[in-house]
């Protein structure tokens, strides 16, 4: 089974929603002011519509999970393998894809493991140019989904509704990182966790 396969089946086996916000998984700097319609009708605290000061203060400032079983972004693929191989279901090695990068830099990466005994049934990372990771996609087993709450603090989210939530965070010296989790009854079956990338910066 390929990469691409095994990846359509964790989805499958996730029930992974089809929630899609240009401010969760687009490519701006931080959200924009506008709030969704969803966000909008929500009584759930929201700072879509906060000015950028106090949106950039609570970026700078939030509690959220930035790592999945103890691998963060800016990994090696070497390291990735090294935290997460000895978790894999025997029976399902991980598969892994390379990619020629352009303009001469290093290949890009790609990693599915399939996992056994932890809450978590799939981890997938994507490297950058520099060939260190900057996307994490982790899929939660059917009764281990997480809370919201637990994830981050939900009143430093600046888009959020009953099925999915997204928080910036902004550290000295770190590249902007968003932290999305989606799933039904603000439970997340899955947590996604990227680097930003702005227009006209390599990340």
């Amino acid at each position: 089974m390929t990469l691409r396969s095994l990846l359509i089946a964790a989805l499958l086996f996730s029930a992974v929603g089809s929630t899609s916000w240009e401010n969760v998984h687009g490519q701006s700097p931080l959200p924009s002011p506008a709030p969704s319609a969803s966000a909008a009708e929500s009584p759930l605290p929201a700072y879509a519509s906060a000015p950028y000061e106090q949106r950039r203060a609570a970026a700078e400032s939030v509690k959220v999970m930035i790592s999945i079983l103890g691998l963060e972004l800016g990994s090696t693929i070497q390291q990735a393998h090294a935290k997460l191989d000895n978790l894999s279901d025997p029976a399902h090695p991980p598969k892994e894809e390379e990619e020629a990068a352009e303009k001469g830099e290093g290949p890009q990466h790609k990693v599915l493991w399939q996992l056994a005994e932890t809450d978590y049934s799939f981890v997938f990372v994507k490297t950058n140019e520099k060939e260190r990771i900057s996307y994490i996609k982790a899929f939660l087993r059917p009764g281990k989904e997480i809370a919201f709450e637990k994830i981050g603090e939900v009143k430093k989210a600046p888009v959020q509704n009953d099925s999915a939530i997204a928080w910036d965070v902004l550290r000295p010296d770190h590249p902007h990182i968003r932290v999305v989790a989606e799933g039904a009854g603000r439970k997340a079956n899955t947590v996604i966790i990227f680097i930003v990338q702005r227009p006209g910066h390599s990340s």
